[in-house]
């Protein structure tokens, strides 16, 4: 029972002996702006064209479609009361349908839309990740930090946003 009572004292020493040791040593600290750096960064922009063509064609059928609905609804404002029953029943079926159709197909654009973007922001996200990582490994940082709120001071000379937009603007 000693000898096991002293085994513990000794590896709890050990343990303590090492936690110290590490907080004796400082620690090298970074800071990055993801706002700055995805703002700044080409990516971004290209990323941006290639959704907006990529979606260029259900935006043109919604305007289309929008344009019939309004022109369906002007005329069932200005003609209506001198419209015969059949022709004022079908428009106003016509513009009921219209309105389904912009409703259905609106919100499935925008959760397409929505689907790629946020598909798009992870691929540059990792690509950011990327670049943070290398630039902390040449540089020897232990901790790189996200200065989004989380930070209250940081000196520039710390800051790697810069260095990671350059990285990531040279890949693609």
């Amino acid at each position: 029972m000693k000898k096991l009572l002293a085994g513990c004292a000794l590896a709890t020493l050990l343990t303590v002996g090492s936690i110290s040791a590490q907080a004796a040593t400082p620690t090298s600290v970074a800071v990055v702006n993801l706002a700055e750096i995805m703002s700044q960064i080409p990516q971004t922009k290209q990323s941006k064209q290639k959704l907006e063509s990529e979606f260029a064609s259900r935006q043109a059928e919604m305007k289309k479609l929008s344009d019939q609905y309004t022109a369906l609804v002007d005329k069932l404002k200005k003609n209506g009361s001198f419209m015969k029953e059949k022709e004022l029943t079908d428009t106003q079926r016509r513009a009921q349908e219209l309105q389904a159709q912009l409703q259905i197909k609106g919100q499935a654009l925008q959760e397409d839309e929505r689907k790629r973007m946020a598909e798009e922001q992870n691929k540059l996200m990792d690509k950011v990740g990327a670049a943070v990582e290398k630039i902390a490994k040449e540089r020897g940082y232990d901790l790189v930090i996200n200065g989004m709120g989380t930070v209250m001071y940081a000196k520039d000379a710390i800051d790697i946003s810069k260095d990671v937009i350059a990285l990531v603007s040279k890949s693609n």
